[in-house]
């Protein structure tokens, strides 16, 4: 039976885009070991949910389901700065409707649509001297339809 702690640790590795073979590799253990805590299979030790915190950026209540609260505050907020707060609600919001929803490629299509935009604003911020990018819009342009495309076959959004 998943416990609190499984279904977390599985929501954060699809939330963060990772495979459960990459998941498994960066955090130094088996995909099957991985597979097996994702499931509920087996219980971890501590030092794999200190790790596993580490790795997703979460608080170690949140991880064991004593929180909702999910984002550790490693960095505080520049000033005036609730923008950031907003737009983690938001995500979290929206990851949370995701895992209840039958449509597991709705979840995909989310990802694949929000953070395209935000690895090119990183790309921008962290490197000002990168060139316009053609591909990278096109890119934006298949994942906002492949979002819209599988809201549509829900039923949510009608013609």
């Amino acid at each position: 039976m998943k416990s609190l702690f499984s279904k977390k640790l599985s929501r954060l590795r699809r939330e963060a885009g990772f495979s459960q073979r990459q998941a498994a590799s960066d955090l130094g253990i088996s995909q099957a070991l991985l597979s097996h805590y994702e499931n509920g299979a087996r219980e971890p030790k501590l030092e794999f949910v200190v790790k596993a915190c580490d790795y997703y950026g979460v608080s170690a209540d949140h991880l064991l389901g004593r929180s909702e609260e999910k984002v550790k505050n490693i960095l505080p907020a520049p000033h005036g700065c609730e923008g950031a707060t907003r737009l983690i609600s938001a995500a979290h919001t929206v990851f949370e409707t995701l895992d209840n929803h039958p449509d597991k490629d709705l979840y995909s299509a989310v990802v694949d649509y929000l953070v395209i935009p935000i690895e090119t604003v990183a790309t921008l911020l962290s490197k000002p001297e990168t060139t316009y990018d053609p591909v990278r819009d096109a890119e934006l342009k298949m994942a906002e339809a492949k979002f819209i495309v599988r809201v549509k076959s829900t039923g949510a959004i009608k013609d």
